[in-house]
């Protein structure tokens, strides 16, 4: 099984000294392995460039089924590993930043309490690339909103408004209740999240051009922009929850919500631990509605 982990790990490193590093192993160990695993299969799998190491296309061709392979092992383990309180068990997990800082730290707070060993793999990006991660069953799940998970397995959790936030004493501060034809001509901060984005398709709805100056993949550097005065943005209330930015929030009329919910590819494709850990997560949210963790 090592041989087929070790090809795994040099398909998201590329590159062979990174994946010895994180086997502890010398390059030229991973090197024999993979020479070892080319001679069984009777194939290539990778090919050098100066830019890393590619899988070649019959490589790309045994990916899936190793991938399967390893998964299923990890299945193995974890159904026998859950007498023993999932010992040693790892949970992959894709998600993103409001995520990440403002509800993941509080769920893996109170699962540990239960099974202390499970150990985490939290791996952030934008929901297009959790959404690959999903697919490409390199997570065993993640979480997504509901329209952009449409055609995965998904359960919701949260239902999160998104609200304007504002640099201290700007004068549309003074009003309680914003729209977003209030500003259409202010300069606008989109936080990138992939191809969707929830403020732009609500400008879009509401047939307003709204004046795009920046595009910023964290929440909180969008929080720093604003407080300098740079724009003003949409973002969503959870990671709003304990800014220390000088900003005024506001929501919005009519009001703009994400679903989110956690998805995964197929009951085949997710580990025990990480159903696990994904239904605790389901009631987790589903007993945290409403409150500030």
């Amino acid at each position: 099984m090592i041989r087929y982990k070790v090809f795994l790990s040099i398909v998201e490193t590329k590159n062979f000294t990174k994946t010895a590093e994180v086997f502890g192993y010398t390059q030229s160990a991973i090197s024999q392995i993979v020479r070892s695993l080319e001679d069984e299969l009777k194939v290539t799998l990778f090919t050098r460039t100066k830019h890393g190491i590619f899988l070649t296309s019959d490589g790309k061709l045994m990916e899936p089924y190793i991938r399967r392979l390893c998964n299923d092992y990890s299945n193995i383990l974890g159904q026998s590993s859950s007498i023993n309180n999932l010992e040693g068990s790892i949970v992959r997990v894709g998600t993103f930043a409001s995520i990440s800082a403002n509800f993941l730290p509080y769920v893996i707070k109170e699962f540990k309490k239960i099974y202390p060993t499970v150990q985490f793999n939290l791996l952030q990006s934008d929901y297009d690339t959790v959404k690959s991660w999903i697919n490409d069953s390199v997570v065993d799940f993640g979480f997504l909103t509901l329209d952009v998970a449409n055609d995965l397995q998904s359960i919701p959790i949260l239902k999160d408004e998104m609200v304007m936030i504002l640099p201290e004493n700007h004068p549309k501060s003074k009003k309680d209740v914003l729209s977003l034809s209030d500003f259409a001509d202010e300069p606008f901060i989109f936080l990138d999240q992939g191809k969707k984005s929830e403020p732009m398709a609500y400008f879009f709805k509401a047939g307003i051009e709204p004046n795009q100056q920046y595009r910023v993949y964290d929440d909180y550097t969008i929080m720093n922009m604003v407080e300098q005065g740079l724009g003003v943005s949409i973002l969503p209330k959870l990671v709003l929850q304990r800014h220390h930015q000088q900003i005024e929030v506001r929501s919005l009329t009519p009001k703009i919500y994400r679903e989110m919910c956690v998805s995964y590819k197929s009951d085949d494709a997710i580990s025990f631990a990480g159903k696990t850990f994904m239904n605790f997560c389901v009631e987790f949210a589903k007993n945290k509605q409403n409150m500030a963790f």
